[in-house]
Order: structure tokens, then sequence, then C-alpha cells
């Protein structure tokens, strides 16, 4: 298992600075605080594609012109 500090991350939870470790095993990875203990999975390839929509985005460019 290899295990990693991430220098200047805060952990959503507990809001800790500097306590946030990313952890791999194989191919499988995750954060986890070890001051409160809270973890997240790293989302897959698959996870990712699963969660993309095939309509468009709704962000658009605004121009502004002065007056």
């Amino acid at each position: 298992m290899k295990r990693r500090f991430i220098a200047g991350a805060k952990c959503p939870k507990c809001d800790a600075l500097d306590r946030v470790v990313m952890l791999s095993e194989h191919e499988h990875e995750w954060i986890e605080c070890v001051e409160c203990g809270y973890n997240e999975n790293r989302p897959t390839k698959a996870d990712l594609a699963a969660t993309q929509s095939t309509a468009p985005d709704e962000i658009g460019v605004i121009q502004f012109r002065p007056r």
C-alpha cells in the first residue's frame, strides 16, 4: 500500500489542514483524514464516463458591451 500526505489539503469534514493522506493499493485510490477518519474513494474512469451526460453543458458565453 502506498501512502502520501497531500500538502496544503483540507479535510472536507473537519477542515483540518495538512492531515489528508492519499492511499493507493493496486489500481484503487482514496483519500483519508488522519484526524477524523473521513475517507473518500477516487472515481475510476468508468465512474466518470457513467456520470457524463450527452446533453450539452448549460454554460454559455455572455458578452457585455460598454455603455
